[in-house]
């Protein structure tokens, strides 16, 4: 954030603080989530020891929802003309930030707030969340509150009292809980672990969760049991000898790539040829898996295209690396896919800028995503074709020589015989020139290993 000097809200003399104005998605994915949470604009001043957030004009600006938003806070200029040349190089600097194609206009009528709390249900309002939706959620927080707070002996009480609010909002705030307890060491996870097991069995909603993972469960393991032997004909006599609905909905939502127009083409024959007692059964499941395919169709669409949006706001990143590492959180399969297929894109348009770009976001996962393992099997595999040289270097990284690293190298030669099989001849040849310099390694660290335990012994 940059620094300005500005006045001390309590006594007037003047201060340096760490400011942000404008929050701009086009510009920094994290900018909702900044002005959201409300961790913005805080400052310390040396003279009074005020402490808190200082009072400034604000500008949201949401190019994919064509939505601009201010705010200038109460006393802040004496007049509308001075609120609005407050304004002004914030809202120019956010056209300034768009290309020419890009200011539409929506930019030339910004919507003003005339209070903070305004702007953020505005924000959250434009995502479908609205007032009734967020006063929800707060009861719901505070039923979690209330049950973490309360005697044992009161807990099943309250929850049969509260069973309209119990959902799965309900279990995800027990389960942010139990993560942040987790990390922290806190002793209360057990007593969130069992409160999360009465709200599964003293409730609808719970035992219908239970009931749905369970059936997920039972389908994982029929679709593992038959591993290669999994065709359409296969598939669809697991749905049609499913116990019940719900392993037929986990078997559509583990499946759903084998169920395609042949499968379902094929499910229709079998309802044609079926006896009467049976037919309805199966229509209706087909029916249901039909409707779910398209749901799941439909979200994986959602999710490829906000991993795009995510993909090209990071490009426009000034500080590309530092903009991935700060949104980690958006760096799932469906964006690891849409950067493949970018950068493919890119290849193929021979545009060397978007290119070098590309490779800057892939190249700070790849960094991150990088197990420490892979640094140190590195460093070893530099010195396969020297015996003395490897031995000492493995000794003077024994720290580094765990079972786990051991896992990891077992692991890696297992993946080298596997791609050797799809290669080319030359390819090939290079590969098990790798797997030779891996299992050196290998041999090295286990013999390492193994002294090191005897020493121990002895």
């Amino acid at each position: 954030m940059p620094k300005m000097q500005t006045a001390c809200p309590n006594c007037r003399q003047p201060m340096l603080a760490d400011v942000m104005q404008i929050f701009d998605v086009g510009v920094d994915p994290r900018a909702k989530e900044i002005l959201l949470s409300g961790m913005f604009n805080f400052a310390q001043c040396q003279v009074c020891g005020f402490q808190g957030q200082i009072p400034l004009p604000l500008v949201y600006h949401d190019p994919g929802k064509e939505l601009l938003l201010t705010f200038v806070p109460p006393g802040a200029g004496r007049n509308m003309q001075e609120r609005e040349n407050m304004l002004a190089p914030l809202l120019r600097e956010v056209t300034e930030n768009l290309p020419p194609e890009g200011r539409k206009g929506y930019l030339f009528q910004p919507r003003t707030m005339l209070t903070a709390q305004n702007m953020l249900e505005t924000v959250l309002e434009a995502d479908g969340i609205t007032k009734e939706m967020l006063e929800a959620q707060e009861k719901k927080m505070r039923l979690v509150q209330r049950l973490v707070s309360a005697p044992e002996d009161t807990q099943v009480e309250i929850i049969r009292q509260e069973e309209e609010l119990i959902d799965g909002e309900v279990f995800e705030l027990f389960s942010r809980l139990a993560q942040v307890a987790l990390q922290g060491g806190d002793g209360g996870v057990e007593k969130l672990r069992a409160l999360q097991e009465k709200l599964l069995s003293e409730t609808e909603f719970g035992r219908r969760v239970q009931k749905e993972a369970e059936a997920l469960e039972a389908a994982r393991a029929s679709l593992e049991k038959l591993g290669k032997g999994l065709t359409r004909e296969a598939l669809l006599k697991l749905v049609v000898e499913a116990p019940n609905m719900e392993r037929v909905q986990a078997l559509t939502s583990l499946a759903r790539p084998g169920m395609d127009y042949a499968f379902f083409q094929m499910f229709t024959d079998r309802i044609e040829g079926a006896a009467d007692s049976e037919r309805k059964t199966l229509i209706e499941r087909r029916n249901m898996m039909l409707h779910l395919t398209a749901e799941i169709d439909e979200h994986v669409k959602a999710r490829v295209e906000l991993a795009q949006q995510n993909l090209e706001a990071l490009l426009k990143a000034d500080d590309i690396s530092q903009a991935v590492k700060a949104n980690l959180n958006a760096v799932d399969d469906f964006f690891i896919r849409a950067l493949e297929e970018a950068l493919s894109a890119a290849q193929k348009a021979d545009d060397a800028e978007r290119l070098d770009k590309l490779q800057q976001v892939l190249g700070v996962i790849q960094e991150l995503s990088a197990p420490p393992e892979l640094e140190v099997l590195e460093k070893f595999v530099e010195h396969a074709g020297d015996d003395s040289k490897l031995e000492e270097v493995i000794a003077a990284h024994g720290d580094d020589i765990t079972p786990k690293l051991i896992e990891y190298m077992t692991h890696i030669l297992g993946s080298i015989d596997e791609n050797i099989k799809q290669l080319e001849d030359e390819q090939k040849e290079q590969q098990r020139g790798f797997k030779e310099d891996i299992e050196k390694v290998y041999q090295a660290v286990l013999r390492f290993s193994m002294k090191r335990e005897m020493t121990r012994e002895t």
